[in-house]
């Protein structure tokens, strides 16, 4: 069994996802909205309605529920999974930390602050992406 080398906790969050260098995703939008379903200080794992590839660098903006703080941080996608039958892709990030103000939000986010109501797994449209 592989041990993580930092606490990862199970947390929906609204993140929105840009490709690094005004690259647009395989179907041409140049955001995509998605959500985290567990973070950690060194990653996340994303659902997404749209796939990258393993080593692409993103421009996320993530909606932490528990400190309702929003940090933008880059990252690069490190292995993929896709799920045909509700059309989401899972995405495995490493932050790359390039801000000291990020990676206090995301401290505080996951050792700091007590738990408020557990933010509900999002719905997913097919048709309408996620919400």
């Amino acid at each position: 069994m592989q041990r993580r080398k930092d606490r990862r906790i199970k947390q929906w969050n609204k993140t929105q996802i840009k490709a690094q260098s005004g690259a647009v995703s395989p179907s041409g939008l140049s955001e995509v909205e998605a959500f985290t379903s567990d973070i950690s200080l060194g990653g996340a794992r994303i659902h997404s309605p749209e796939p990258f590839e393993v080593g692409a660098l993103l421009q996320l903006r993530i909606e932490l529920v528990r400190s309702l703080e929003t940090i933008a941080i880059e990252a690069r996608v490190k292995w993929t999974a896709a799920h045909s039958e509700d059309g989401i892709h899972e995405l495995g990030v490493e932050f790359q930390h390039t801000s000291s103000n990020a990676f206090m939000s995301l401290m505080r986010d996951i050792h700091e602050v007590g738990p408020r109501d557990k933010a509900e797994r999002p719905v997913v449209d097919s048709a309408k992406g996620m919400r």
